[in-house]
């Protein structure tokens, strides 16, 4: 992948969402945001005793007072389109102390 890592893939997916995007933790004031950090990086695909690839679990946080059921299916939309796979959706939650819904989803990028 030479100069581009599977972060700025990642990012450049989320960005083309219109809502703001930010790796671990959003420090600005949104209604709706994404935030986005690595679970995993496991070597895959071993010839000649070296590996031939990096898979990389995701995690992407959508957070948002309003409807986000549009923004979701972008998101996923978005995701495949950049080679993302394995999506998942995990349980939402509302925070209440925030005011928050929170969306968890898991996502995998092959690097070979």
């Amino acid at each position: 992948m030479d100069d581009i890592t599977v972060d700025s893939v990642l990012k450049s997916a989320l960005d083309t969402l219109g809502v703001p995007v930010e790796r671990l933790r959003f420090k600005g004031k949104a209604d709706t945001f994404i935030t986005f950090q690595i679970v995993l990086g496991q070597e895959t695909g071993y010839a000649d005793d070296d590996s031939t690839g990096t898979e990389y679990t995701y995690r992407v946080d959508i957070f948002s007072k309003n409807d986000y059921i549009s923004l979701l299916r972008r998101t996923k939309q978005a995701l495949k389109e950049a080679g993302f796979y394995g999506i998942t959706v995990d349980p939402e939650v509302f925070e209440n102390e925030t005011g928050y819904y929170h969306v968890p989803i898991e996502i995998k990028y092959m690097e070979v």
